[in-house]
């Protein structure tokens, strides 16, 4: 990537993700995390907070040519999830797992995504009856992440 500025990029992501995290920035200068895990009205409780289950997700814009995805809560896990995230050097930290996203390495979030789906394909056996509904739902928000960072960086 040529352009140094992060503010396209950020700008796509705002466009994209109706917003920053947090909603009360809206200046793309001081913003730079967006939630990206496709929640709705139906996952949260009674008491606006998202259920337990949930896989919460979160992009940071590091500069121009690097994002750094979050995920929180108990993602679904297999031998390629787990080889996936070794391959691309994912942090465990005390909130969940980190991982960086650079320019050109996109496209391995769809295969993330599908490592994740893979696991409670038809047929395979899960330990968390919660996967049934919480792995296509982290998948599709992996390979939707992976669209937005391809039109974004393709636009600069």
């Amino acid at each position: 990537m040529t352009n140094a500025n992060p503010t396209p990029l950020k700008q796509a992501l705002y466009d994209a993700y109706d917003g920053f995290a947090d909603r009360r920035i809206k200046n793309l200068e001081r913003g730079d995390t967006f939630i990206v895990d496709d929640r709705g009205r139906g996952d949260f409780g009674a008491d606006k907070s998202l259920f337990g289950w949930f896989v919460q997700i979160f992009l940071q814009v590091i500069d121009a040519d690097t994002v750094k995805l979050s995920f929180r809560g108990e993602l679904p896990s297999s031998k390629a999830t787990e080889d996936w995230f070794d391959k691309h050097f994912a942090e465990d930290t005390n909130f969940g797992r980190e991982v960086l996203v650079k320019f050109g390495t996109q496209a391995d979030l769809t295969a993330l995504g599908d490592a994740i789906a893979a696991v409670v394909a038809p047929g395979t056996r899960y330990p968390v009856k919660a996967w049934k509904y919480v792995a296509p739902r982290t998948a599709g928000a992996l390979r939707r992440v992976d669209r937005v960072l391809t039109q974004a960086w393709a636009a600069t």
